[in-house]
């Protein structure tokens, strides 16, 4: 006599309550159910409902190692066939995203992170070509675009995008003020400016001085200055050797370096070539840094700009593991460090 054995399931093998079984129990597809879980569009909103109360009801929570075998098989596919992401540029234009260095370093950074993940990545412009806000939001369910990175302002100090976000996991680069309040990706300036005091101190410098820039001073709610008191050589002074701006020349800023006795220049940005010839010429400057010096010769910070917006790629793939959506109760920041190029 012959005895029929059942098949073997490996899936379920894997998790007692794993999305094989919530498919079941809610009687959809298995890739209704991860649909679903996920917060595609594509899902009528009854059956997503339904599939969500079945998870709840199993306590089937996402695994962190499916999930990573599930973004290598993503890889192997056609680009057609990966989760997509949108990569949205907030206030800048086309033309601003393909002339301005930073934007270019963000989105090869994004797009990097994005392939290693087993995704694809869309760019979208917010408020370029007649595009308005309800208007990207509703291109974006359509498509089934549920994970969105936003760039980092290149004008705006705050950003205000009134979506439905429930459909979305999404993520912000930079420091601006952002509502809601989404998680987000930055660059560490309190530590770049640490850093670059330390390297003037091992270098010998006693009297640093640091030209500010006033939107990026308020953009970062004043870390900079903050970093640059705290760690100075003579904290009775420093406040006095600190300055918002470059003067009219590059001779007013001979003079008031001579001024203020600085021995060490610290630039926030870079400034134009014509101050770094006058500067050249100051044989008191033991060192002359900047702390965005990526694209220039100048010594000084890189602030991997590439490493930031993968960040938050980084932030948004793992919302979309753990099938969350929407405003996140306690928004998580993540801190990069640059790195020092001399």
């Amino acid at each position: 006599m012959r005895l029929k054995s059942k098949p073997f399931d490996f899936m379920a093998q894997i998790q007692t309550s794993s999305l094989v079984k919530v498919a079941r129990e809610a009687g959809v597809a298995l890739s209704t159910a991860s649909l679903a879980m996920r917060g595609s569009p594509l899902v009528k909103a009854a059956t997503a409902e339904r599939v969500k109360a079945v998870a709840e009801r199993l306590g089937y929570r996402a695994d962190l190692r499916m999930g990573s075998l599930m973004a290598r098989i993503r890889r192997a596919k056609g680009a057609p066939d990966r989760e997509r992401l949108a990569f949205v540029w907030v206030s800048a234009t086309r033309a601003d995203t393909r002339r301005e260095g930073f934007c270019q370093a963000s989105l090869a950074g994004a797009k990097r992170r994005a392939e290693e993940l087993g995704c694809a990545l869309d760019e979208f412009w917010l408020h370029d070509g007649g595009m308005t806000e309800a208007r990207l939001e509703k291109i974006l369910v359509t498509r089934g675009i549920t994970g969105v990175v936003f760039s980092a302002p290149l004008r705006d100090m705050e950003v205000t995008v009134d979506w439905n976000w429930g459909c979305f996991a999404a993520a912000i680069i930079g420091n601006s003020e952002f509502h809601p309040s989404l998680h987000r990706a930055g660059h560490y300036h309190y530590r770049s400016m640490w850093t670059a005091m330390e390297k003037l101190r091992l270098a010998g410098c006693l009297r640093p001085a640091v030209v500010l820039h006033e939107p990026h001073h308020r953009r970062i709610h004043g870390v900079h200055q903050a970093a640059f008191l705290t760690n100075h050589p003579l904290p009775e002074q420093a406040l006095g050797m600190t300055r918002f701006g470059l003067p009219a020349s590059g001779a007013a800023l001979r003079t008031w370096i001579a001024k203020v006795k600085a021995d060490a220049l610290i630039f926030v940005v870079t400034p134009p070539a014509e101050f770094s010839r006058e500067l050249a010429g100051i044989k008191t400057l033991r060192s002359i840094v900047s702390l965005g010096a990526s694209s220039t010769g100048m010594p000084g910070m890189d602030m991997r700009e590439d490493l930031v917006a993968a960040g938050a790629v980084d932030l948004v793939v793992a919302q979309l593991h753990r099938n969350e959506r929407g405003v996140p109760e306690r928004p998580k920041t993540l801190l990069l460090e640059g790195e020092w190029r001399e």
